[in-house]
């Protein structure tokens, strides 16, 4: 490489260190929002009917008493319960994550950091198969470097790795399974095909999003061998084979409990507009290089206007960048990168836009669509610095990709002291109404939605963060029979209209509104 290679061997270097430092730096600072407590309730074998018989006990509880038996581990939980409890209740989550997670927290300790401390280690292998997916596709070392450049300190992909979820591994596997694939199809071995089997099946068993994957890369195999059986091909399926048979009897699981797994996923039925879709998927392919608010937009003109155009610009640098792949690669290149953004992007956004829905504008649902476009983001910068012909051309585009890394590193600047951010911004809620409880003597704070994973995932979260007098209440009706003197406030979480109406007339309450974003609390009081 010339002395600009040589320079920027050295940024990678830097890069690497402060990636690595932010993945695990901080970890037990970050609030535990609902999907996490549910990681914990899993990975020690806890269930959500246990739960639901303190629901309909309705005893006051306390947040210590909640924490110590549904987010720790007790005696007679083990691993059997972990996969009986997601089998029975929640089948859409495969079991391997929280598998790998019991055996993590056994030998390294069940605090919050140490927990999450899994995915960290997990997000730094995502480093060695990013490297060897680019090699098994552009035969380059500098596309490699490049990539990981971008992604080492890539906002996205730091605060999930900082999260108690299973993403840092759906995000290895299919870089995992991609690399070996193309490892399998250049040098046709049993091995090789034996590791793209395993990796199938690793990835089944991680994420259901991940038989998207799965389907490219099928049909990127038929295509590029013409549809013909030949031996490639045979190979591929029973490859394919062997990880649907491993699959098999997770997936007649899923299969048997559909109608129970659909009303999990209801909520990612909610319609928006189409342009606030548009808007969003633009913000959310930004946050893989530019992340610096949680919100949609800034109330402040000014700022938004700016925010908006880097966001648009980082857009058209992604579509230009899978048009410059069209153009400069080979079809077996670009039609494998193509595939990878298509299934899992049209698969949710056409009924997004069809039917109405969100799921298209989550952004750890689209974690392949930014794997694919980060390839051809890293291809075009590998070829515009090291192989224009043009120095002045070459140095400007040197000159956008440190633009590019800058924005990255000013968005890790300003996420770092954060307790939550996008991938929990529902719970950051959490911390404006602990603040307002935790501020009175002797507290109680009721809950009703707490028959549903959303409600009760709240409670836990939030019983993270509030002080010991405070005192819990989760009941399944409207029919409040506490004893108000014995507490010195009393508050609810998220009433609605109804209930507010109930409370006003039937049991003769006031209900004062304290706080209301995306969660809200209300102060009850006698009348």
């Amino acid at each position: 490489m010339n002395i600009l290679g040589k320079k920027f061997k050295f940024l990678i270097i830097i890069l690497l260190l402060i990636g690595i430092f932010l993945r695990f730096a901080n970890l037990d600072k970050k609030i535990s929002w609902a999907d996490e407590t549910f990681t914990y309730l899993r990975i020690y074998g806890h269930n959500k009917s246990e739960l639901m018989q303190e629901v309909q006990k309705s005893q006051i509880l306390s947040p210590e008493y909640l924490i110590q038996k549904y987010q720790l581990p007790v005696n007679g939980k083990n691993l059997t319960d972990t996969i009986k409890g997601l089998a029975l209740e929640d089948p859409k989550h495969p079991p391997l994550y929280f598998v790998l997670t019991r055996f993590w927290v056994d030998c390294f300790g069940n605090t919050v950091a140490a927990t999450r401390s899994f995915s960290a280690v997990i997000s730094l292998l995502v480093f060695p198969c990013l490297y060897w997916l680019c090699w098994e596709l552009f035969q380059s070392q500098t596309v490699g470097l490049v990539a990981i450049a971008i992604l080492s300190v890539s906002p996205f992909h730091i605060v999930y790795a900082q999260e108690a979820r299973m993403y840092s591994l759906f995000t290895m596997l299919i870089l995992l399974s991609s690399a070996s694939l193309l490892r399998a199809m250049r040098i046709n071995t049993k091995l090789n095909w034996s590791i793209y089997a395993v990796s199938l099946s690793l990835g089944f068993y991680t994420h259901l999003l991940f038989s998207l994957v799965a389907i490219g890369q099928g049909t990127y195999v038929a295509i590029t061998q013409a549809f013909r059986l030949n031996k490639t091909f045979i190979y591929y399926l029973y490859s394919v084979l062997i990880g649907l048979l491993t699959f098999l009897p997770w997936g007649l699981k899923i299969l048997a409990q559909s109608v129970q797994v659909q009303k999990t996923i209801e909520w990612s039925n909610t319609t928006i507009s189409l342009s606030n879709l548009v808007d969003a998927w633009q913000i959310h392919l930004s946050r893989i290089f530019f992340d610096i608010t949680p919100e949609y937009s800034f109330p402040d003109k000014l700022h938004n206007n700016l925010w908006f155009f880097i966001i648009r610009a980082i857009s058209l640098l992604a579509l230009y960048s899978i048009y410059f792949v069209y153009k400069k690669t080979q079809a077996r290149i670009w039609l494998f990168i193509f595939l990878l953004i298509g299934l899992t992007s049209l698969s949710q956004a056409i009924p997004d836009v069809l039917f109405g829905g969100i799921r298209s504008i989550i952004p750890r649902y689209s974690i392949p669509v930014y794997l694919g476009l980060h390839l051809c983001i890293s291809y075009l910068f590998a070829q515009k610095i090291n192989f224009n012909s043009h120095r002045l051309i070459s140095q400007i585009w040197a000159i956008l990709l440190v633009g590019l890394i800058s924005l990255e590193l000013i968005s890790c600047y300003i996420i770092f002291p954060k307790t939550a951010w996008s991938n929990k911004a529902y719970s950051s809620n959490n911390i404006p109404i602990v603040n307002i409880i935790n501020q009175t003597k002797k507290p109680l704070l009721i809950c009703s939605d707490c028959g549903r994973d959303w409600g009760w995932g709240n409670i836990l979260s939030i019983s993270y963060l509030l002080e010991p007098n405070v005192k819990l209440q989760l009941f399944p009706g409207i029919n409040i029979t506490t004893d108000f003197n014995n507490f010195s406030d009393v508050f609810f979480l998220n009433a609605s209209e109804k209930l507010r109406n109930n409370l006003q007339k039937e049991q003769n309450l006031n209900i004062t509104l304290l706080y209301k974003k995306n969660l809200s609390v209300w102060k009850l009081e006698k009348k």
